[in-house]
């Protein structure tokens, strides 16, 4: 047997391997963003005495008329682990367990906003302000 006989089927294993291994997708979060592990261009709020988005005042009202119709008790995502209340303080534990300040931009929330895995499709795309605004949020700490 030569050896271009032999490497044939070898690759043809190792191909498949990697066919496996890169199409398997985490279907729970959907697909990586595709700013996944970028740095944001305006600094996030990085907490440098920059402009420092605040979850009260800045991403609060978002998420309440963004995601609040139906991630509420009684709302079409009522069942899911996102239920928003309309009041801050319970919104903010809610929204930010669904954050990663390490990888602002594979952080939960901010995937599904922008309608990755999410039933409700894209909220906030990824060139919309509001994204910016979350993006900014979590990459500042997500901070109260």
């Amino acid at each position: 047997m030569s050896s271009d006989s032999r490497i044939q089927p070898l690759a043809a294993v190792l191909t498949a391997a990697v066919a496996l291994l890169v199409g398997c997708a985490d279907f729970e979060r959907g697909p990586a963003a595709a700013d996944a592990g970028v740095t944001p261009v305006d600094g996030g709020g990085n907490g440098d005495g920059g402009d420092a988005v605040s979850f009260e005042t800045d991403v609060h009202p978002l998420l309440t008329t963004g995601c609040q119709s139906c991630h509420r008790s009684g709302g079409s995502a009522g069942s899911t682990s996102f239920l928003l209340t309309g009041e801050s303080d319970a919104d903010y534990a809610a929204a930010s367990a669904l954050t990663d300040s390490a990888n602002p931009s594979a952080s939960r929330l901010l995937r599904k906003a922008a309608g990755a895995g999410h039933g409700g499709g894209a909220i906030y795309g990824a060139d919309t302000p509001e994204y910016q605004t979350l993006l900014s949020w979590i990459s500042g700490g997500a901070q109260p």
